[in-house]
């Protein structure tokens, strides 16, 4: 083994992560080469520097709560969901049954008349019009309140009760 192929073994070794075949390799190549043992130690010591310590009591009382609070979380945002869900298909399956129920009512063809039978539109006559509905007649009326100031009262009278 050159000391080229030991470049990326040496960090591997350091984090304790070579295959058992490949660290006798590296140990038999440490043991001949200075400047390959040097570049280990120095991979070793960095690594040394970056290790956390191991966590204390507290540390672990206070993650320990956390995969299960968050598989508690996760099994409520599912049920959520999957109500959620059910909700909506019934939603949606009352509406179907609704459709179906309303759909001939409104979908019906309305029957048609037939030709003969159609009316035609003809123009009222307004004189009887004006009769049937026995408006007052403001000719008559106005006429007679110029004769007396008597009659024009009760005529004020009447045109105040014609509702508009």
């Amino acid at each position: 083994m050159t000391c080229k192929d030991l470049d990326l073994l040496l960090p591997l070794r350091a984090a304790g992560a070579l295959a058992p075949d490949e660290a006798t390799h590296v140990e038999a190549h440490l043991a001949r080469c200075p400047t390959c043992r040097a570049e280990a130690d120095a991979d070793a010591a960095v690594l040394a520097l970056a290790k956390l310590p191991p966590p204390t009591e507290a540390e672990r009382r206070a993650t320990a709560g956390i995969a299960s609070g968050a598989l508690a979380a996760l099994r409520r945002a599912d049920r959520r969901r999957r109500t959620f869900q059910r909700v909506a298909a019934g939603i949606a399956v009352a509406a179907a049954a609704l459709l179906a129920v309303l759909a001939p009512a409104v979908l019906r063809r309305t029957p048609t008349i037939p030709p003969a039978a159609a009316v035609t539109w003809q123009e009222p006559d307004l004189d009887t019009v004006w009769e049937d509905a026995g408006l007052l007649d403001i000719e008559v009326t106005a006429a007679a309140a110029t004769t007396s100031d008597e009659t024009s009262d009760e005529s004020d009278a009447e045109i105040a009760s014609i509702d508009l």
